[in-house]
């Protein structure tokens, strides 16, 4: 038993000592991991490879299933490897979606069908990445209980910023290279560098605190899956995490169509529209993550969807050339959709308990696949209306929404028997 305590210690020790290093192995493995997105530089001339292949004619829209495939998979992977590092940690998770990432997209290099399409970047990718996430968000905020919310918002940050930054080498790469080779490079690099850096990471032991963290009842108890979304409090929780899905994947999916035709952008504006988009996205996981722990999770994302709510409202007043109200728009609208991903792994791990966080926070994340879902209807049902009005107004209904689930949740947390963590509202012990 003395031996047992010792070697606990022991690992406690190490895991303090190294933690800013496992953080920033995750956020590099996560700037890796941001090639998922890359779908829209790639598709076009993977339809004229196919095209060429089959011998008939095949659109870069054609191929879009792919892509949906491979983001459908991630929340589900995410699951099933939380169930493993939750027991055993995440070194041999991440390890295996590195070398996942790498083989799909080699198949996908490789295809000479529709199908080893699918399988390569629609499978493989999707389920390296949803293997990968769930295991560095949520071992990162297991490492920093006493500073969460800046933990999952660095790491989800640095997924935005590959997914950001990353379209540029691989337009250069298409250029020089050709898709073929383009993809061999990337499932090359993936491996490289996410194989050996996941074998460093290591499993954070039950109960693991920091000096300066508070111990809260949620930490004690670590509720499972199960007994999570048997609580009243989690489905206001996953109700308000899928508004924000909605919104924000509504614009990533179609914002440059939707900059072409309400504000009359050409195809070089639309593209800054979009990487202004994806800048605020990944600003706001970073900094919601610092205020979510200084003023409180439910606070923070209370300013989040302040920003929404304006974003919605400048779009809604956007004429063909009044680009100030449409860019300033989409900024608040970037800073919300990221504020929401970076600051929900701290929300649930101070919730819930961080024992099982990497499974409870990937079953939250199933409103992500929601959100993927219903956003592009959205935007599609509302053009057929002649504009986008019908969308930007449905958002702002789904924000007011928001605000009414998060007062839910506040709601059911006080007349539970333990009194709110300070950390999900600063003013409780104020």
């Amino acid at each position: 038993m003395i031996a047992q305590t010792q070697t606990r210690k022991g690992e406690e020790e190490f895991l303090k000592a190294r933690r800013w290093f496992f953080l920033a192995c995750f956020c590099l493995i996560n700037f890796c991991t941001g090639a998922l997105y890359l779908w829209s530089i790639f598709s076009i001339p993977l339809a004229q490879r196919m095209s060429e292949i089959l011998g008939m004619p095949v659109a870069a829209a054609d191929l879009s299933p792919v892509f949906g495939l491979a983001g459908g998979l991630t929340p589900f992977l995410m699951i099933a490897g939380g169930f493993v590092n939750d027991r055993f940690g995440p070194r041999w998770v991440i390890s295996t979606g590195g070398a996942l990432l790498g083989i799909g997209y080699w198949l996908a290099a490789g295809a000479e069908s529709l199908l080893m399409l699918y399988v390569g970047y629609g499978v493989f990718v999707g389920a390296g990445t949803g293997l990968i996430n769930g295991c560095t968000i949520n071992t990162s905020v297991k490492l920093f209980p006493d500073r969460r919310g800046f933990a999952g918002g660095t790491v989800t940050a640095a997924l935005g910023v590959g997914a950001a930054v990353l379209p540029f080498a691989a337009a250069g790469l298409l250029n020089l290279t050709g898709i073929e080779v383009s993809l061999m490079i990337f499932g090359a690099v993936s491996a490289v560098v996410i194989v050996p850096l996941g074998l460093f990471a290591k499993r954070v032991p039950d109960g693991f605190m920091t000096p300066a963290a508070k111990e809260t009842g949620a930490d004690a108890e670590g509720k499972n899956w199960v007994e999570m979304i048997r609580t009243p409090t989690f489905w206001p929780l996953a109700f308000l995490f899928t508004t924000s899905a909605i919104m924000g994947l509504m614009m990533i999916s179609n914002l440059s169509g939707i900059a072409s035709s309400q504000i009359g952008l050409a195809a070089s504006g639309a593209a800054i529209a979009v990487s202004v988009l994806s800048i605020a996205n990944t600003a706001g996981r970073f900094v919601s993550g610092l205020i979510s722990d200084v003023l409180g999770r439910i606070p923070a994302l209370a300013i989040a969807l302040v920003c929404a709510l304006a974003g919605f409202l400048l779009l809604l007043n956007a004429r063909t050339g009044d680009a100030a109200f449409f860019f300033i728009g989409i900024v608040g609208i970037g800073l919300c959709f990221g504020a929401f991903v970076g600051i929900f792994p701290g929300l649930i791990a101070d919730e819930y308990g961080a024992r099982h966080n990497s499974v409870n926070l990937s079953i939250l994340f199933l409103g992500y696949s929601v959100g993927g879902f219903i956003g592009p209807v959205l935007v599609k049902w509302a053009a057929g209306q002649g504009g986008y009005a019908a969308a930007y107004w449905t958002s702002i209904g789904l924000a007011v929404a928001g605000f009414l689930f998060a007062g839910i949740y506040l709601l059911l947390r006080r007349t539970a028997s333990k009194k709110i963590p300070q950390s999900i509202i600063q003013a409780t012990d104020a």
